[in-house]
């Protein structure tokens, strides 16, 4: 087909070469960066020469869009649900954990989708499941900035802030009012946390108490959890634990254990695989998904952890230096302390008070150990073998398998 055909059938034309009349991409991350900048969910884009994974990350983007729109009407249907209380101390607060469970990505509520979809369903009954996770996903991430004494999250203030900010000029004060108002603020974030776990749970029990896989479906999901658990705990010790103890015998090994639990499990298998197993798809298969997406989950948090250091702010939606003051176990700060730039890095790193000149020369010690080189070429590797590994599903669909190449390839180019 000719190009001005193109022109004449579509509302965009996206080229390979500088061809007149067509938008000129020629990589991946330039056509996710225009995909979400001109925002073309609803029009028709035609490829004309372009490379494979700029059709495949189309693919997903296109699936991604469309499964986001759904889920974020479904939730603020829940959202309705939860605020409905009389108790003006339980509106309050279920007021509070309905605008922290707004505005998420719905990332893993697309795989859940995207698993389903893949085993030949049509319809949209993945979506209490959806919904289930992402309230889920709400409630670690409440846990979480309790334990990261975080201010923000998704660009709003976090449960504690807001409670500090409800409550902040007392009628009577004995003196002990700032300290009792942090614990209370602390402890509501911790009650919301707790009840969204069991909200998750209502909301998949009630969506499918008719369907005969509820039981594998909620086994499955709680395995999630356990394991999401298991990743948070070690992820809490091992910073203090290096700190001020001795080196972990195995740091490098705990720091893979956390991307496993905490990544791949929670954000890329669990999701596709709940989807699939509503979908009611054979223990053989899953044996085999599980296998063959974990790769890419641990590949897509040493992405994360790259762009914590190198990404930038205005991207990835936090301070560049967030990683460096938690002192975070990733593969950066691993390789570096096994190198003869160990003491020039602990100068800084952990530091509360960091600056932009100390960022960057955290960024020059990496560079210069060969610490970002290690963990680009852990992480390229890994993504290649994802490729291979997908590709190599032949139970899958071939349209739901390049979605979900596309997945990994949105997973590899993302800036934030």
């Amino acid at each position: 087909m000719e190009v001005d055909e193109l022109i004449s059938k579509n509302d965009y034309v996206i080229s390979g070469e500088d061809i007149e009349g067509c938008i000129t991409i020629k990589n991946a991350s330039d056509f996710s960066e225009w995909f979400f900048k001109v925002k073309p969910f609803d029009k028709k884009i035609a490829f004309f020469n372009v490379p494979l994974e700029v059709d495949r990350i189309y693919s997903f983007l296109n699936y991604y869009t469309s499964v986001k729109k759904l889920c974020e009407t479904e939730m603020e249907r829940y959202n309705d649900l939860f605020s409905k209380e009389d108790n003006k101390f339980l509106k309050e607060a279920l007021e509070q954990f309905i605008t922290i469970n707004r505005g998420g990505k719905y990332l893993r509520a697309s795989l859940i989708a995207l698993g389903y979809h893949s085993f030949g369903k049509s319809d949209n009954d993945f979506l209490p499941l959806s919904i289930a996770l992402e309230v889920f996903q709400t409630s670690i991430l409440i846990h979480d900035d309790i334990i990261d004494m975080a201010d923000k999250r998704r660009g709003r203030d976090t449960i504690p802030t807001k409670y500090q900010k409800i409550y902040s000029n007392p009628v009577k004060d004995d003196g002990s009012f700032n300290e009792k108002r942090k614990n209370t603020s602390d402890s509501m974030a911790l009650c919301l946390g707790d009840l969204g776990f069991y909200l998750a749970n209502q909301i998949m029990i009630k969506g499918y108490f008719k369907n005969p896989n509820l039981p594998f479906i909620l086994d499955y999901y709680n395995n999630i959890a356990i394991k999401t658990c298991k990743g948070e705990m070690i992820d809490v010790i091992l910073p203090f634990y290096e700190e001020f103890y001795e080196s972990s015998d195995d740091l490098e090994g705990s720091i893979f254990e956390i991307y496993k639990l905490k990544t791949a499990w929670y954000s890329v298998i669990g999701p596709y695989v709940l989807g699939s197993i509503l979908a009611g798809v054979s223990q053989d298969k899953i044996d085999k998904l599980e296998s063959v997406l974990l790769n890419l989950g641990v590949a897509y948090q040493i992405k994360d952890d790259l762009l914590g250091i190198y990404g930038s702010e205005d991207k990835i939606g936090k301070s560049a230096s967030s990683d460096a003051k938690e002192f975070k176990q990733t593969l950066l700060y691993c390789y570096t302390i096994n190198t003869e730039y160990k003491d020039e890095l602990l100068k800084y790193y952990g530091k509360s008070d960091l600056n932009q000149s100390d960022i960057d020369k955290i960024k020059d010690i990496f560079d210069k150990s060969g610490a970002k080189e290690y963990s680009y070429k852990i992480m390229d590797r890994l993504f290649d073998e994802s490729f291979k590994d997908i590709s190599s599903l032949d139970f899958l669909d071939e349209k739901y398998k390049n979605i979900l190449l596309g997945f990994a390839e949105f997973l590899k180019i993302r800036s934030k």
